[in-house]
């Protein structure tokens, strides 16, 4: 059954947000099992996971972006949500276009999550 009303959608939106808090970049597949594996890592500025400001939720939508600093010599290929800036639980992830880095530089990822 499809959620039928907005004010619904809007809460599990929400929900989403209130547990997906850190968004992280990948070098390969991640998987599904909630650990974290394949992780970015490196660089100056070192990349890190960046903490997620969600904006409000309309229609079962909800956005944020997020700029990370990437090591020379990644390439990205997956992005995620972490419940935390470190260790912590994998909480969803996206195949993104793969993008290479030859040398340092900067990553802008938009994240959506959609409710239907």
């Amino acid at each position: 059954m499809a959620i039928a009303t907005t004010a619904e959608k809007n809460s599990l939106a929400t929900k989403y947000g209130t547990d997906s808090t850190y968004a992280a970049l990948f070098t390969a597949d991640p998987g599904t099992s909630g650990t974290v594996t394949g992780e970015v890592t490196g660089g100056s500025p070192a990349y890190a996971r960046k903490a997620i400001t969600w904006g409000s939720p309309s229609g079962g939508v909800i956005t944020a972006t997020v700029t990370f600093d990437v090591p020379a010599s990644t390439t990205v290929t997956f992005a995620a949500v972490c419940s935390a800036a470190t260790g912590a639980t994998l909480l969803d992830r996206v195949a993104v276009t793969s993008q290479a880095f030859a040398s340092q530089g900067t990553y802008a990822l938009t994240l959506t999550f959609t409710i239907t």
